[in-house]
């Protein structure tokens, strides 16, 4: 009888606990050009020049530095330097936006954060 009665507990609990892990979105893709999936609409130049496009992509970058360097990627020093360049961007930003962002500022930070993108899907899994 209390078997009967356990084994139903015991798949609930599982999916309950199976759920989180299964709606998060590991496939974060990095891409040159025109914008991905994986970037909210209207990012880039035609809407404004605002922080939350550059925050979203140092946010991206900053995961996918981690993964890489947990899972043997890129060598902790490698992605050490490139944690230390997306802290200068940030704290780049930061001292930009003080008066809102102009589009020269938006194109020097999103440059910037092109160049780390490009280092980042050059030395991965290279070394």
């Amino acid at each position: 009888m209390i078997r009967k009665a356990l084994l139903p507990v015991l798949a609930a609990s599982a999916v309950m606990v199976s759920t989180p892990a299964l709606a998060q979105n590991f496939g974060v893709t990095l891409s040159f050009g025109s914008p991905g999936y994986s970037q909210p609409y209207g990012y880039g130049y035609g809407r404004g020049y605002g922080a939350r496009d550059l925050h979203y992509r140092i946010r991206v970058l900053e995961q996918h530095i981690d993964r890489l360097a947990w899972s043997g990627g890129i060598h902790r020093l490698e992605a050490r330097d490139l944690a230390r360049q997306l802290d200068q961007v940030r704290r780049l930003e930061y001292r930009y936006a003080r008066n809102g962002l102009s589009a020269g500022e938006y194109r020097d930070l999103d440059r910037r954060l092109d160049r780390i993108q490009y280092r980042l899907q050059r030395t991965a899994y290279r070394w």
